[in-house]
């Protein structure tokens, strides 16, 4: 399969005060076409850094990031912009869905920035994943769980091959997180990579590859 993302040497460090604080080290790292990953790590062990450094939303750090064969030191911001709108999907733990909108028009909303706006992709999304009677409610008038499922929907809006979930299941509880990791799993079925971030060691089992962070460093790389 073809290799996404690259990382070579991966370090990252902040300045606080008079001292300086390494986030990620020497961190070596690749994501396939197709595979879904999960990342264990506690709070503040630096996942979440990692994620964002992938997703071109972070651009300081030291050593090598390769996205589709691309190294990100070389593209300008506009160029950045493109490759992260085009090619990677965001999934937080919060939903951030915008109330104004319908959830239909929320799904439609990284094509409208795209400048291509789909609404008939969006309901087919909908329909796809079981939740086209949710297309023309808005935010506030459906749950936790459905909320999260269809920010799921609105990452794969632009048909990205890889998708970037940052605690996904966090907000919610155990059941409606077995529904959201599902919708995860048939997502990354329909051919984009997955690169998941959690502390719950019981979602590996939906994982093709699992590592650790802890202490700036990546451990691992089998399945457990």
């Amino acid at each position: 399969m073809d290799k996404i993302v690259e990382i070579e040497n991966l370090g990252k460090a902040y300045v606080q005060g008079h001292e300086q604080v390494q986030v990620l080290e020497e961190i070596n790292f690749f994501a396939r076409k197709g595979e879904f990953i999960v990342l264990l790590g506690p709070s503040g062990s630096g996942k979440s850094t990692f994620l964002n450094l992938v997703g071109l939303l972070d651009d300081s750090y030291s050593g090598e990031i390769r996205l589709y064969g691309r190294k990100l030191e070389l593209l300008g911001e506009k160029e950045k912009a493109s490759l992260r709108l085009k090619n990677i999907g965001f999934i937080f733990q919060f939903d951030s869905l915008l109330p104004e909108f319908t959830v239909l028009e929320n799904i439609d909303m990284p094509s409208r920035i795209a400048g291509r706006s789909d609404p008939a992709r969006a309901r087919g999304l909908l329909k796809r994943f079981g939740l086209e009677a949710l297309a023309d409610k808005f935010p506030m008038e459906i749950s936790g769980g459905e909320k999260q499922r269809a920010a799921i929907l609105r990452a794969l809006a632009n048909n990205p091959g890889l998708l970037i979930a940052d605690e996904p299941t966090g907000n919610l509880d155990k059941h409606n997180a077995g529904i959201v990791l599902d919708d995860l799993k048939k997502a990354n079925s329909l051919g984009a990579a997955v690169l998941m971030v959690t502390h719950n060691e019981e979602f590996v089992s939906y994982a093709d590859r699992v590592f650790h962070l802890s202490g700036g460093r990546l451990e691992s790389g089998q399945k457990t």
